[in-house]
């Protein structure tokens, strides 16, 4: 009696393992994220800097139900407001600007019963990379493509709310909120001075995102 207890609360505790290792693993390993929003300065960096459009491209390999490694690839557009003008073989053309931001880091998914629903936050390392960019028009040739440009690293923090659109979990939609803090260096861009900064960004992206 007592063995045959003995291999039923075992058997039971098995299941009970294997049950909660198979929902552990309930989850797509790979994840692509494309959003658009703004960028917002904060701080000091208001004095050179402006809002301005935002797209960004993410990937994110996930080892666990929990654990995440992000990087991805952020433009914006014209936020330094470059009002140099761009010599080319028809004369002067304005020019514009771009901010490059490249995170590497990652995140962890916080556990919530709505299973529509993931939350996520995390962080990770940032390089800012800015510069100022010749128009691009096939009626005439710039002297340059990349005028000047400056850059350094940082560090960001983030935090992820998203919606599945099927029980599969492969198609998403969601909002990042994304804090960055980075020292730039190198030549003037725009209103960017040609000294060392430090810039602080806000962005807040809308995605749509596919799981496999």
């Amino acid at each position: 009696m007592c063995r045959t207890l003995t291999c039923a609360v075992t058997l039971g505790c098995a299941c009970i393992f294997v049950s909660t290792l198979a929902s552990a693993q309930d989850f797509h390993r790979n994840n692509i994220v494309v959003g658009i929003g703004p960028a917002i300065p904060a701080g000091n960096a208001t004095n050179y800097l402006s809002t301005a459009p935002l797209i960004s491209l993410g990937y994110g390999y996930r080892f666990n139900r929990f654990l995440q490694a992000d990087a991805g690839f952020q433009i914006a557009f014209g936020a330094a407001n470059n009002q140099n003008a761009v010599q080319t073989d028809l004369g002067p053309v304005q020019g514009g600007d771009h901010e490059y931001m490249l995170p590497l880091g990652g995140r962890f998914i916080i556990p919530i019963p709505l299973k529509r629903f993931e939350v996520s936050a995390g962080g990770g390392a940032m390089y800012l990379h800015y510069s100022e960019t010749a128009p691009s028009n096939g009626y005439y040739s710039a002297s340059c493509y990349t005028c000047t440009s400056r850059g350094g690293w940082g560090g960001y923090g983030l935090a992820n709310v998203s919606y599945f659109l099927d029980d599969n979990h492969n198609f998403r939609g969601g909002t990042t909120l994304q804090y960055i803090s980075a020292s730039t260096n190198g030549q003037a861009v725009g209103n960017v001075p040609a000294t060392a900064t430090t810039d602080h960004w806000m962005t807040v992206s809308f995605g749509f995102g596919l799981s496999f």
